[in-house]
């Protein structure tokens, strides 16, 4: 290779750097604006996590004795819901996101009139409820944010989730599941845990990769493996 092209590659790998660089300020000073919302990234895709849905249909089974009613929180572009269809075939699927584009084009796909997508607002999620299952899957933390801090207090408080998580919990019917994968938090240290007990989940080993803070927003090293709760009677 002669030296001219060392020197562009060289070039090309410093603006590839830069760019790279550049597109993480930006993203930072983005999210700055928006310290209690939840999870702002929207990538999503069908079936991403099976043996998640399998555990969740297994723990559901003979929990309803009329067409299951499940709420996808934070549904972005509809895959997780018309993955649940497929899991849950006499349910009512309900998916809720705060972006408007998210939705447009998840109801451009709809081809089931069990399946419906609503803006995300507490007064659509009462309307269309109570559910025998909420899925909160990466939704519930502000990843990569936090994925480097000791505390999260600034980014994404304990106090925001455990709201969230409060509210969802009081649109479950009893005996139903809330379940929760990927999020910053445990729902053990809330409040609401309370009233729910954990389902055992043998082929779903941890609760996501994002990583954990207490109810004091400080990082936990101790690894966590509840993702599944069941409201009792």
């Amino acid at each position: 290779m002669d030296t001219n092209k060392i020197s562009l590659n060289r070039i090309l790998r410093r603006i590839s750097v830069e760019f790279n660089l550049l597109h993480i300020k930006v993203s930072k000073f983005y999210r700055s604006f928006y310290p209690d919302q939840h999870q702002l990234t929207s990538t999503t895709s069908e079936n991403r996590y099976p043996q998640l849905f399998e555990e969740a249909r297994k723990a559901l089974a003979g929990q309803a004795d009329t067409q299951t009613r499940i709420l996808s929180y934070g549904c972005s572009t509809g895959e997780e819901c018309f993955t649940l269809k497929e899991y849950f075939p006499n349910s009512k699927i309900i998916g809720v996101d705060i972006n408007k584009s998210n939705l447009r084009f998840a109801q451009s796909k709809i081809d089931d009139p069990d399946i419906q997508f609503l803006m995300s607002s507490e007064e659509n999620i009462k309307a269309a409820g109570p559910y025998q299952a909420i899925f909160c899957l990466s939704v519930l933390c502000r990843w990569e944010d936090t994925k480097f801090l000791q505390n999260c207090e600034k980014i994404y408080p304990f106090t925001k989730y455990e709201a969230t998580t409060s509210f969802l919990a009081s649109q479950i019917q009893k005996g139903g599941l809330l379940i929760i994968y990927n999020s910053n938090f445990r729902f053990e240290d809330t409040r609401g845990f309370n009233e729910f007990d954990v389902v055992d989940t043998p082929t779903v080993s941890d609760s996501g990769f994002v990583v954990k803070f207490d109810s004091n927003n400080n990082r936990v090293s101790a690894p966590h493996r509840h993702c599944i709760y069941r409201k009792r009677y």
